[in-house]
């Protein structure tokens, strides 16, 4: 499903198995929470295309929301290694331009705090499908992205996050 905005583009759906890739490290955080925990695992993805002035912002993220065995929001990164420039750009992205499959250390900073934003009981998130462009991804479009797929994974259906997201939208 493709949202759009002005200047502000979004795809979302269950799963891109072409932004999937190898980790060599997983990066965690933690917040404590009261209530029930998430029930059912929940897989999403989201990719963004920001045209905001001269330099667009892109980025693909993707993962789970599962339950958890403790009083604990949780957040995996499965951390990429960093790819040469030129990379293989073999994920299809949905804004006519192929992306590198990879979630680089260096675009990570903020990616927690904007899938934490969004709950307010335990659960695991765990980040395992992410796409970047060599030019035009940035610690901000992750974030941007992170925070919609918060958004996604929060509603128990896509159709049902779309009135959600499109409010989002309109606040960047």
């Amino acid at each position: 499903m493709i949202v759009e905005m002005g200047h502000r583009l979004m795809a979302f759906g269950i799963d891109c198995p072409l932004a999937q890739y190898t980790s060599h490290d997983v990066h965690r955080e933690s917040l404590p929470m009261q209530g029930e925990p998430f029930g059912a695992t929940r897989r999403a993805f989201v990719e963004v295309l920001h045209r905001l002035g001269g330099h667009p912002q892109r980025a693909l993220i993707g993962g789970t929301l599962g339950p958890s065995t403790n009083h604990l929001l949780e957040v995996e990164l499965r951390v990429s290694e960093d790819l040469p420039l030129g990379a293989a750009t073999t994920c299809p992205g949905a804004f006519g331009r192929d992306l590198v499959p990879g979630l680089a250390e260096e675009f990570i900073e903020w990616i927690p705090a904007a899938l934490m934003t969004r709950f307010a009981r335990p659960g695991v998130i765990t980040i395992d499908r992410a796409a970047y462009d060599e030019v035009e991804s940035s610690v901000l479009s992750f974030s941007l992205a992170a925070d919609l797929l918060a958004l996604v994974l929060s509603h128990q259906s896509l159709p049902e996050a779309e009135g959600a997201i499109r409010q989002r939208l309109t606040e960047w």
